[in-house]
Protein backbone atom coordinates (compact mmCIF):
# COMPACT_ATOMS: atom_id res chain seq x y z
CA UNK A 1 0.00 0.00 0.00
CA UNK A 2 1.21 3.74 -0.67
CA UNK A 3 2.36 6.05 2.36
CA UNK A 4 0.52 8.49 1.36
CA UNK A 5 -3.00 6.46 1.14
CA UNK A 6 -2.18 4.84 4.54
CA UNK A 7 -1.55 7.96 6.03
CA UNK A 8 -4.51 9.68 4.19
CA UNK A 9 -6.89 6.60 5.70
CA UNK A 10 -4.86 7.45 9.19
CA UNK A 11 -5.19 11.54 9.73
CA UNK A 12 -9.05 11.03 8.42
CA UNK A 13 -9.97 8.18 11.55
CA UNK A 14 -7.86 10.45 13.38
CA UNK A 15 -9.34 13.73 12.96
CA UNK A 16 -12.94 12.70 12.21
CA UNK A 17 -13.01 9.89 15.50
CA UNK A 18 -15.82 10.00 17.85
CA UNK A 19 -15.47 6.72 19.73
CA UNK A 20 -12.37 5.43 18.33
CA UNK A 21 -8.55 6.53 18.93
CA UNK A 22 -5.68 5.78 16.97
CA UNK A 23 -2.98 4.32 19.45
CA UNK A 24 -0.37 3.03 16.78
CA UNK A 25 0.27 3.53 13.43
CA UNK A 26 3.86 1.82 12.89
CA UNK A 27 3.38 -1.71 14.98
CA UNK A 28 4.86 -4.41 13.12
CA UNK A 29 3.66 -8.18 13.49
CA UNK A 30 3.20 -11.71 12.29
CA UNK A 31 0.23 -11.96 10.07
CA UNK A 32 -1.24 -14.88 8.74
CA UNK A 33 -2.47 -14.99 5.13
CA UNK A 34 -3.31 -17.86 2.75
CA UNK A 35 -0.97 -17.45 -0.58
CA UNK A 36 -1.72 -20.04 -3.15
CA UNK A 37 -3.59 -22.39 -0.66
CA UNK A 38 -1.54 -22.40 2.18
CA UNK A 39 -1.57 -20.42 5.15
CA UNK A 40 1.66 -18.24 5.25
CA UNK A 41 2.90 -15.82 7.79
CA UNK A 42 3.96 -12.38 6.69
CA UNK A 43 5.06 -9.18 9.47
CA UNK A 44 3.71 -6.36 8.16
CA UNK A 45 2.35 -3.02 9.25
CA UNK A 46 -0.55 -2.87 11.85
CA UNK A 47 -3.15 -0.29 13.10
CA UNK A 48 -4.01 -0.40 16.51
CA UNK A 49 -6.96 1.17 17.53
CA UNK A 50 -9.03 1.69 20.79
CA UNK A 51 -12.35 2.11 21.90
CA UNK A 52 -11.88 5.61 24.10
CA UNK A 53 -15.84 5.60 25.08
CA UNK A 54 -18.64 3.17 25.83
CA UNK A 55 -19.66 2.72 21.92
CA UNK A 56 -22.53 -0.08 21.81
CA UNK A 57 -21.44 -3.21 21.27
CA UNK A 58 -17.85 -1.70 22.02
CA UNK A 59 -16.96 -1.30 25.46
CA UNK A 60 -14.37 1.63 26.67
CA UNK A 61 -10.80 0.13 26.64
CA UNK A 62 -11.28 -2.60 24.01
CA UNK A 63 -8.30 -3.07 21.42
CA UNK A 64 -8.14 -3.92 17.55
CA UNK A 65 -5.05 -4.45 15.66
CA UNK A 66 -5.64 -4.12 11.89
CA UNK A 67 -3.74 -5.54 9.59
CA UNK A 68 -2.20 -2.92 6.60
CA UNK A 69 -2.73 -6.15 4.42
CA UNK A 70 -5.98 -6.54 5.15
CA UNK A 71 -6.46 -2.44 4.79
CA UNK A 72 -5.25 -3.14 1.21
CA UNK A 73 -7.05 -6.04 0.23
CA UNK A 74 -10.36 -4.04 1.34
CA UNK A 75 -9.84 -1.62 -0.47
CA UNK A 76 -9.18 -3.65 -4.03
CA UNK A 77 -12.10 -5.46 -2.99
CA UNK A 78 -13.90 -1.89 -3.18
CA UNK A 79 -12.09 -0.75 -6.05
CA UNK A 80 -13.29 -3.65 -8.49
CA UNK A 81 -17.28 -3.33 -6.94
CA UNK A 82 -17.39 0.62 -6.70
CA UNK A 83 -16.34 2.88 -9.93
CA UNK A 84 -16.56 5.93 -8.34
CA UNK A 85 -14.52 4.71 -4.79
CA UNK A 86 -11.97 3.79 -8.13
CA UNK A 87 -11.96 7.05 -9.15
CA UNK A 88 -11.64 8.95 -5.32
CA UNK A 89 -8.87 6.47 -4.32
CA UNK A 90 -6.66 7.04 -7.51
CA UNK A 91 -7.30 11.14 -6.86
CA UNK A 92 -6.44 10.47 -3.22
CA UNK A 93 -9.49 12.24 -2.43
CA UNK A 94 -11.14 9.75 0.17
CA UNK A 95 -14.10 10.38 1.80
CA UNK A 96 -14.82 9.98 5.03
CA UNK A 97 -17.71 7.54 3.98
CA UNK A 98 -14.83 5.12 1.95
CA UNK A 99 -13.13 5.34 5.16
CA UNK A 100 -16.03 3.64 7.10
CA UNK A 101 -16.44 0.98 4.42
CA UNK A 102 -12.25 0.07 3.72
CA UNK A 103 -11.76 -0.29 8.12
CA UNK A 104 -15.63 -1.94 7.95
CA UNK A 105 -14.41 -4.51 5.08
CA UNK A 106 -10.83 -4.61 6.33
CA UNK A 107 -12.28 -6.13 10.35
CA UNK A 108 -14.89 -7.63 8.16
CA UNK A 109 -17.59 -5.83 10.24
CA UNK A 110 -16.90 -5.69 13.33
CA UNK A 111 -15.64 -2.57 13.38
CA UNK A 112 -17.39 0.64 11.98
CA UNK A 113 -16.23 3.88 12.41
CA UNK A 114 -18.82 5.86 12.94
CA UNK A 115 -17.11 9.15 11.76
CA UNK A 116 -17.76 12.80 12.23
CA UNK A 117 -17.91 15.27 9.69
CA UNK A 118 -17.14 18.25 11.88
CA UNK A 119 -13.46 16.98 12.55
CA UNK A 120 -11.83 17.26 15.96
CA UNK A 121 -8.51 19.71 16.27
CA UNK A 122 -6.27 17.75 18.05
CA UNK A 123 -2.43 17.22 17.05
CA UNK A 124 -2.06 13.87 16.11
CA UNK A 125 -2.13 10.95 18.76
CA UNK A 126 -1.27 8.17 16.82
CA UNK A 127 2.67 8.73 16.77
CA UNK A 128 4.27 5.97 18.12
CA UNK A 129 6.48 6.81 20.92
Amino acid sequence: MKETLYMKIIHLLDRHRTWLEIVSINTVRKHTVIKNGRMTDILCRVLVAKAVHHHFPYTKGQVWQIAEYDIEQAIKSLRTADEAFRQRITRGELTLKDVERVISTATHGTVNPDLSPLPLYTCYTYHDK
